[in-house]
């Protein structure tokens, strides 16, 4: 009889550990763009580097172009288009959303040293997003997110392309 009771409780406490876990983990599958990036940033302090390169859907005479902003105003403007972004952790993409470019703006502290970007931000389509680096830590992250509301893909692009005008 002792040793059933010694097998119930250490499955009650085994169910009860496996559910903090997943509730922890389901927790914390949703986030934004201002507590992953932005909140780690000063403005002053960083200037952006945006990229933009053909996707499939794009003829391969179009060449990958890149920008550099460091005016403080335009920074913040661009930054202020992701302050709203809501995002879900994700493992894969919908592939089946097509564009004709992919941007990344990557975000360089302002120094004099050659430091690597605090951060990378890849718009992969109108619905998915992808960020990578360190933000000033040790340990670098890359994270694939589904945007789940708060972001104008068309209004994004379109200040985009007005920065790669010939």
């Amino acid at each position: 009889m002792k040793y059933r009771t010694i097998n119930i409780a250490v499955a009650i406490v085994f169910v009860l550990a496996w559910g903090v876990y997943g509730t922890y983990y389901f927790l914390n599958l949703n986030t934004s763009m201002q507590e992953v990036v932005l909140n780690q940033e000063n403005v002053d302090k960083v200037y952006l580097q945006i990229s933009r390169r053909p996707s499939e859907l794009t003829p391969s005479t179009d060449l990958d172009m890149d920008v550099i902003l460091k005016d403080k105003e335009r920074v913040q403007a661009i930054l202020d288009q992701f302050s709203n972004v809501k995002l879900k952790k994700v493992s894969k993409i919908d592939n089946n959303i097509k564009v004709a470019y992919i941007y990344n703006v990557i975000i360089h502290p302002k120094t004099d040293q050659d430091v690597p970007a605090d951060y990378s931000i890849e718009i992969l389509n109108s619905k998915f997003i992808s960020i990578s680096g360190s933000g000033g830590r040790r340990k670098s992250l890359y994270q694939t997110y589904k945007i789940t509301d708060g972001f104008d893909y068309n209004s994004f692009k379109t200040s985009m392309d007005t920065l790669f005008v010939k």
